[in-house]
Parts: structure tokens; sequence; C-alpha cells
């Protein structure tokens, strides 16, 4: 889950209500229906900004702070040498907290969300200038002229602003996606069996029932007793794309070929997934002397790729071109 050092996408819904106003009468209409459907439009469309301020933070804290404690942590407390550090720029810390703010003050309360949303925002401002100033330090080599003194003045209150704000991530995260995780699936069970918009929801439920099958290959445990759990849901997510896509055909003979792409590349890892877990591939890899390993393990490089190809699928589910 989102506990773990990896940044997933969520899905956007994308549902906005538009008036027509043809003549008066059916702009009275449409007015009308506008004001049934006002509460509901509200709250999706603060969702949806929640879910952008999610999916902004492409990387997550856990990793900038683990990246840090490893390779420049130790040069600033003298256990080890390196005149060539380098700390990413910080400027999406700022992007965030504004998205987040901005999602926070919008109507109606979503007591699941405001509050994780607050303490969130409010741990990116205390990061956000000593990231900053971390990051000039480091890029100006000012560690060199002063021998790391500033680095390990600043060092503590860094590392103490980073730590909170892994945890309001997470905590946020955790959160946002425990939402999504819920209408999604309402929307599954509620949507007419045969339709397009069933096929479309299908492909998100199924796509995040894959996702939670596979969590241990990307902490290096591997698939476990999850692995049927793996396949299956992903037989189902193949059933729904084929599905959509054959719908989709209906009206546009074309298809929806880039979807189509990119979900027969999640589905082509995931498989490849189960047959190194079944033909012993990570467990003879785990077992080799370290000299005679890969810089970096094949479950590694796998999880790498099948988050890569998720979030590529759900970017391509918001975007719906078909």
């Amino acid at each position: 889950m989102f506990t773990k050092c990896i940044a997933r996408s969520l899905m956007v819904l994308a549902c906005f209500f538009a008036l027509t106003a043809c003549d008066d009468k059916s702009a009275e209409k449409a007015q009308q229906e506008q004001a049934q459907k006002a509460p509901e439009q509200s709250e999706v469309e603060k969702y949806n900004e929640y879910v952008r301020a999610a999916n902004m933070a492409t990387v997550s804290f856990a990793q900038d702070l683990e990246q840090y404690q490893k390779n420049i942590q130790p040069v600033f407390d003298g256990k080890k040498r390196n005149k060539n550090l380098f700390y990413s720029n910080p400027i999406g810390i700022s992007r965030v907290q504004e998205q987040l703010d901005k999602a926070r003050a919008m109507k109606p309360a979503m007591a699941e969300l405001d509050e994780s949303a607050r303490l969130y925002s409010e741990a990116l401002a205390k990061a956000d200038p000593l990231s900053r100033d971390v990051y000039n330090y480091i890029s100006a080599k000012t560690y060199l002229s002063d021998e790391g003194a500033h680095g390990r003045e600043i060092q503590p209150a860094y590392l103490d602003a980073m730590q909170k704000l892994v945890v309001a991530q997470a905590d946020f995260l955790n959160g946002i996606d425990a939402k999504d995780r819920a209408r999604i699936k309402a929307e599954f069970e509620s949507s007419e069996k045969g339709s397009i918009d069933h096929y479309r929801i299908g492909m998100v439920y199924y796509l995040k029932e894959s996702m939670d099958a596979a969590d241990g290959v990307y902490d290096g445990t591997g698939l476990g007793d999850k692995k049927e759990a793996f396949r299956n849901a992903l037989n189902q997510f193949n059933s729904m794309v084929t599905a959509y896509d054959g719908k989709v055909r209906e009206r546009n003979k074309t298809g929806c070929s880039s979807l189509q792409m990119t979900a027969n590349s999640y589905l082509s890892t995931g498989r490849e997934i189960i047959e190194r877990t079944e033909d012993g591939t990570y467990e003879k890899e785990a077992k080799k002397p370290k000299q005679f390993r890969l810089m970096e393990p094949q479950q590694k490089r796998d999880a790498s790729s099948l988050l890569q190809h998720y979030n590529n699928m759900i970017n391509e589910l918001n975007v719906n071109r078909c």
C-alpha cells in the first residue's frame, strides 16, 4: 500500500455536468437537474482536486529521505568523503502544498481527507524551506568551502521535518486510496453488466486488485500465497480490457489501440513475474553470492516495470481517448 515507498497514480472520476440553454424550458429543466446534482458534483470536484494533489508527488518523500540518509548524511557526519553530492530540486513541495490547500478549501467538508490533508500541508510547509536550503547548499557545493559545517547545522531540523513529512504523506495517501477503492468498488458493483461503463470501471477495479496481490514483489518477498490472486486479477483485468475494446469497436472500428497496448504491457510484465516466481528465477538469484548478482535484482526491476505500466494504464484511463 502507500506506506511503502511506492507512488501509485489514482483514478480521477471525470464526472462534470454541463448546462444547455437551447430555450427557456430546457434551461430551466437543466438548472433544476443541476441543483439536484450540485452537492454530489461538488464532492466529486473536491475529491478530484485531492487526487491531483496525490498524483503530483510522483516519488514518495520516504524515498527522498532514504537517499539523503544513504548518500548525504554520512558525508556531513564525517563517515564518508564525497566531493560530488547531489540533491534533487524540491520545487514540487510547494506545488503539492498549494494543491492540497486549494482542495481543502473547497466545499463540502470531507472528514476522511480534510484533516490528513491539513497535517500533510503543514508538514510540507515545514520541510520546504529546509529542503531548499539543502538543495542550494549542495548545488553550489558550499559544503566544500565550509567543510560541511552548514550541512551539519541544519541536518537535525531537516531530518525531523522530513520524517514527519513521510508520515503525513503516507497518512494522506492511505486515506485517499481507501476512498478511491470504496468509490470504485461501489461504482463497479452498481454498473450495468455488459455495458461499456461496467467494463471501464472493471478495468480499474481489477487493476488495483492485481497491484494489491503484487505487494510482496515490491518488498522483495515475492508473490507468496498471493500468486493465484494475482493471476486471477490479471485474467479478470484482461477480460475487462477485451470486452471494453469490443464495445468501443461497435461504434468505432479503430477501437482503442493505445489503451490496449498499455494494458498488454502491464499484463505481459505481470505474467513474467508469475513465470519467474514459478520457475525459481527470483529464488535462485537471491541465493547467488553477492559478487555474482546483478546490480539491480530482477525482482526489483520487474516491480519497477509493473508499477510504471500500472501508472501508465491509470493515466490512459484518466485521459479516456476512446
